[in-house]
C-alpha cells in the first residue's frame, strides 16, 4: 500500500540518498560496476551539460515519503534525435519494493515525457529481473543481450 508520497525534481542534496538506494539494489538489480556511471549521472544533473553523448536534456526525480525520506529515484533524457526519450536510472530502495512506488515513478515519468511531447517514442534498458514489471506498464521487449550489463546481468531493450 502506498503511503502519502511526493515526487519532486532531484536536487544535489539528494545525491547521497540516491546512492544508498542504488547500493540497496546491488547485486540483484544493478551490478556494482554501474555505481560509477550512476554517480556521474547524478553529478551531471547539477550542470547544464547532458550526461550522455546522445542526450539533449536530462530529467531526474525523487520519490519521498514524509515520515521516511527518499525511497526512490528515476529519470529520463531526451534523445538528440528529437523523436525519443529514454528512461534512466530508475530504482526504489530495496526495503520498499512491491509497495507501488516503482509504478508511481514509472507513471510519473511517462506523464512528464508526454507533457514535453506526446509523440516521443519512449525506450529503456533493463535486466531480466525487472523487464516483466515494465511489460505490465505497457513496454514491449525489442531486443535482449545475454550478459549485456555484466556477468549474469542480461540487458532487455524495451519500447513503450
Amino acid at each position: 500500500m502506498i503511503s502519502i508520497m511526493k515526487i519532486r525534481e532531484f536536487s544535489p542534496n539528494d545525491k547521497n540518498s540516491c546512492i544508498e538506494i542504488f547500493k540497496s539494489n546491488c547485486p540483484k538489480y544493478f551490478d556494482v560496476s554501474e555505481l560509477g556511471p550512476f554517480i556521474s549521472w547524478l553529478n551531471n544533473l547539477a550542470t547544464d551539460n547532458p550526461a550522455y553523448s546522445n542526450s539533449l536534456k536530462d530529467y531526474y526525480y525523487v520519490l519521498e515519503i514524509p515520515e521516511i525520506g527518499i525511497v526512490g529515484c528515476a529519470g529520463f533524457y531526451l534523445v538528440k534525435d528529437g523523436e525519443s526519450a529514454r528512461f534512466a536510472w530508475g530504482m526504489i530502495h530495496g526495503d520498499f519494493h512491491n509497495k507501488g512506488y516503482g509504478t508511481a515513478l514509472t507513471k510519473y515519468r511517462l506523464d512528464r515525457i508526454k507533457e514535453i511531447s506526446p509523440t516521443l517514442n519512449i525506450t529503456l534498458g533493463t535486466s531480466q529481473h525487472t523487464y516483466r514489471f515494465f511489460e505490465k506498464m505497457g513496454f514491449k521487449v525489442t531486443a535482449m543481450l545475454l550478459n549485456g550489463y555484466a556477468e549474469n546481468m542480461d540487458r532487455y531493450d524495451m519500447e513503450w
